[in-house]
């Protein structure tokens, strides 16, 4: 089962206060080991840390213009928004 945000901070909130792992864990569905770790990394970063990035999304003839005219990566990278290569 995928955790929302809203999820996430929940069980941030009950494990501070005092709810188990086990429970947790039983009531969202997910593994214990994997709760202890997301909270640690809740713990080191903050609750923003969570919040799902924006994944780009590239048109399926950009993907072959990438791979089958890479005579310069510089001018590519640029149209693409990419770091320098």
């Amino acid at each position: 089962m995928k955790l929302t945000y809203d999820d996430k901070v929940q069980i941030y909130e009950l494990r501070k206060q005092g709810y188990s792992l086990e429970k947790l864990s039983n009531k969202f569905g997910i593994n214990n080991s994997n709760l202890r770790y997301m909270i640690k990394l809740i713990d080191r970063y903050g609750i923003e840390f969570v919040k799902k990035g924006k994944n780009r999304y590239y048109s399926p003839d950009l993907k072959q213009e990438m791979i089958h005219k890479p005579k310069s990566f510089i001018p590519l990278s640029t149209r693409c928004n990419l770091q320098n290569p």
